[in-house]
């Protein structure tokens, strides 16, 4: 009888997938916390990635759903957009009413306390839905169809799902083993795959979760990955056609 090797069991992507989960509902408990976590591990880079959002939008007329800190949502409001938006953590939702205070924007912006799974908005009320870096909730069903719901016709919905640092220098090389630790290695794999300078769109990546749950919401959705000096980003750009039935709930 041929002898079986034996090793360390290597923990399941199912274990490394609830670790991360517990790790990120601790960050948004804690605001100094989340800020520290999306500074200095990505070299600075996290709010060159959020911004991708902004020249991809549509209308006037946006929403963000799990707004953080509300780094992104400043901007938006800033670069002119009229910005709604949900948040389930009460300490972000603190600290993104903080941030506004201090910009003397508070009263620009509709922020609630919520789940994007159940959006407390009417149907076909936004231009533009955008979530940056987002947690499992994205990969829920109902939530992307929560999102379409609330689309209007030709609007377009507009995810960051994941960035990585590409270690062209040395000093990138602890930051770069660091995200590999925490993420593996899922998404710098995608974005190389799509396109390796600048934007382009996936077209043989094989089968996408995200991709797969936008089109039920009755989304036309790709992949786009943009690449900068020593960092990559993959985004979900998903379209609502401009007439079109809504999927049943």
């Amino acid at each position: 009888m041929a002898k079986t090797r034996s090793g360390p069991a290597r923990p399941s992507r199912a274990v490394d997938r609830r670790l991360v989960h517990a790790l990120f509902e601790q960050l948004y408990r804690h605001r100094w916390l989340y800020w520290l976590a999306s500074t200095i591990p990505f070299a600075g880079q996290w709010r060159t990635w959020q911004r991708l959002v902004i020249p991809r939008l549509l209308g006037t007329d946006v929403l963000e759903t799990g707004c953080g800190t509300g780094t992104l949502l400043l901007d938006m409001v800033e670069a002119g957009y009229t910005c709604t938006a949900i948040e389930r953590s009460p300490q972000m939702v603190a600290a993104t009413r903080d941030r506004l205070r201090r910009h003397h924007l508070e009263e620009a912006v509709s922020l609630r306390l919520g789940s994007a799974a159940a959006l407390p908005y009417a149907d076909r009320s936004f231009d533009s839905v955008v979530s940056t870096f987002p947690t499992e909730y994205i990969f829920d069903p109902t939530t992307t169809k929560e999102m379409a719901r609330v689309l209007r016709p030709g609007g377009r919905v507009i995810v960051v799902l994941g960035a990585r640092l590409i270690p062209v220098h040395f000093l990138l090389l602890p930051l770069v083993g660091l995200q590999t630790l925490v993420y593996g290695r899922g998404e710098r794999r995608k974005a190389s795959a799509v396109g390796e300078t600048g934007p382009a769109i996936a077209t043989a990546l094989g089968p996408d979760p995200l991709l797969a749950r936008m089109g039920a919401a009755g989304l036309a959705a790709q992949i786009e990955a943009v690449r900068g000096p020593f960092w990559e980003a993959v985004l979900y750009i998903a379209e609502k056609p401009a007439s079109s039935i809504q999927p049943a709930q």
